[in-house]
């Protein structure tokens, strides 16, 4: 098989890193990028069995060809996904949720502008990645944390230069890997009205008996999600804002109605190598009863979190810091304290 390979230079959320450009006789064009990235926390008043843990932070390898007009991509390998005030899982077990091939799909494109996807999709829920070394903070927030990760399903996409419309029907919450699931439908409506601005409004309905799972309970959690970005010069924002709403139901062992919502600023500042992000976001679990914890530290909770991350980048290579502070109304840690705070470590390279 004849073979050219290319390297070509592209702009993470890190930095700049090198991605490699495969040309083959049979597949076409593929696009390979990675991350390897190890981490530390250290918890004032900790939620979990360790004061400080260190573990890899994303060891992953993107395989993607375009859909010219049919196209794949593939995600593979270990990640962790720590979130502030939550305790902290190993990255072993982080990858269990959603397996070491957590995104795999294949594309189809029949004519510019439309394309249907079929397989494990990412979530059109939210602003922040599942994986740590594309997001600004490699912690993730505690809207994140009420959104899906990975769905199941088939999804089709239309999109001009002003607006994008998404459809699917997927699994909800990862239901598959439950007995009997059941179909969620989800929707997103995308609007570019300026230059370096962005806004979508986003929709998951799962069905209301939708049996909780490893990765989600409940996991009838309807979805609605707006986010919207802007970015002029060397500054970039982000807004995230959702509310969460449970139906009562026997069977998805939901006893009694509940709904959160939460909203997040995200900010960063890139002064290229070095670069500063910083997210601010208060979240709030309307119910106290039924035991139904939508946003993770307890039913009928509310708190705010900051987080600052600074960080440097040269070529392939980063590393960054993170400080956090979360404060709750009620108790939440080990140690029975309102609030929290994280110091972190992070480094690595992106290829």
């Amino acid at each position: 098989m004849k073979r050219a390979i290319l390297i070509t230079a592209i702009a993470g959320s890190m930095g700049s890193a090198q991605a490699l450009e495969l040309k083959t006789e049979l597949l076409g064009k593929l696009n390979i990028s990675g991350a390897l990235t190890v981490y530390g926390i250290h918890s004032v008043n900790r939620t979990d069995a360790k004061k400080t843990r260190y573990d890899v932070g994303s060891a992953l390898i993107n395989i993607s060809k375009p859909a010219e007009p049919f196209g794949f991509t593939f995600i593979g390998g270990a990640y962790s996904v720590p979130v502030v005030g939550l305790g902290i899982v190993k990255t072993s077990d982080s990858t269990d949720l959603f397996s070491p091939l957590p995104v795999a799909y294949i594309e189809f494109a029949p004519m510019k502008g439309f394309s249907l996807q079929a397989g494990k999709l990412p979530t059109i829920i939210g602003y922040e990645s599942a994986f740590t070394y594309l997001n600004n903070n490699f912690q993730r927030g505690l809207v994140w944390n009420m959104q899906p990760v990975v769905n199941n399903g088939v999804r089709l996409i239309y999109s001009t230069d002003l607006f994008s419309v998404k459809l699917g029907v997927n699994d909800g919450f990862y239901t598959l890997s439950t007995t009997n699931p059941k179909p969620a439908f989800e929707a997103s409506l995308g609007l570019t009205p300026i230059k370096d601005g962005s806004i979508s409004f986003n929709f998951l309905i799962p069905d209301k008996s939708s049996r909780p799972n490893d990765t989600a309970f409940p996991a009838n959690k309807r979805q609605f999600n707006m986010v919207a970005s802007y970015s002029v010069d060397k500054l970039s924002l982000g807004v995230d804002l959702i509310y969460v709403e449970v139906p009562a139901d026997a069977e998805a062992q939901v006893s009694t109605k509940a709904k959160a919502s939460g909203g997040a600023l995200h900010l960063s500042y890139d002064l290229k190598p070095f670069k500063i992000s910083g997210r601010v976001e208060y979240t709030k679990d309307n119910s106290n009863a039924g035991g139904v914890d939508l946003v993770g530290l307890g039913d009928g909770n509310k708190a705010w979190t900051f987080t600052l991350t600074p960080s440097y980048s040269k070529g392939p290579v980063f590393v960054r810091a993170e400080v956090s502070y979360l404060n709750a109304d009620n108790a939440f840690t080990l140690n029975s304290k309102k609030n929290q705070t994280r110091l972190g470590l992070e480094v690595g390279f992106l290829f």
